[in-house]
């Protein structure tokens, strides 16, 4: 956890952007005759995962271990933020199964258009709807948390929005929230 907190700017930016990328050009430079053409279908999911992974473990980071740090319990309780970082990295992890799934059923020739979309449609647009209201929650979090910190007391949305902005603006804004991250992390 503390590794997360008091890691570089740049560091944090290769792991969740560049690594990543690296990822999904190297499942590009595979030739299809090595893996049947189905590099992609394993390159997408790893980068994603790999890239959400590291970005839900830094909000953990912030959001449980900088709570705690600084004392944060006399302003505002984390019990919701704990569940909804959770909630998303199940979801990813339900995504790359049905993938999965989807990857194998094309490679045995039984690809139906109707199950993709029935399949789209049942399971995969609600667990969009609770990743997006889990990750926004997220965010408003780990804004929240840190803005408390400097202020030393319970801070508004007002106090928070620009922050929060910022970690919406993913992985641009990590480059200037991480440096008062490592600020607040390194006060003790």
């Amino acid at each position: 956890m503390k590794r997360f907190l008091l890691a570089f700017n740049w560091q944090l930016f290769l792991l969740v952007a560049l690594l990543p990328l690296l990822i999904l050009v190297g499942g590009l430079l595979v030739p299809a005759y090595y893996f049947s053409g189905a590099t992609l279908f394993f390159a997408v999911p790893l980068a994603v995962v790999f890239s959400q992974v590291v970005l839900y473990g830094w909000m953990w980071s912030v959001g449980q271990g900088l709570y705690r740090q600084k004392g944060l319990q006399a302003y505002f309780s984390n019990k919701t933020f704990r569940w909804m970082v959770a909630t998303p990295v199940f979801i990813i992890l339900l995504v790359l199964i049905f993938w999965l799934w989807g990857a194998a059923i094309l490679g045995m020739g039984k690809f139906s258009m109707a199950n993709v979309l029935t399949g789209a449609l049942l399971f995969l647009l609600p667990l969009e709807v609770i990743f997006i209201v889990s990750k926004f929650y997220c965010l408003y979090f780990v804004a929240r948390v840190l803005k408390t910190a400097e202020l030393q007391r319970a801070a508004r949305f007002e106090d928070f929005s620009m922050e929060f902005i910022l970690l919406m603006v993913f992985p641009i804004g990590l480059w200037w929230i991480q440096p008062w991250v490592n600020r607040l992390a390194d006060k003790k």
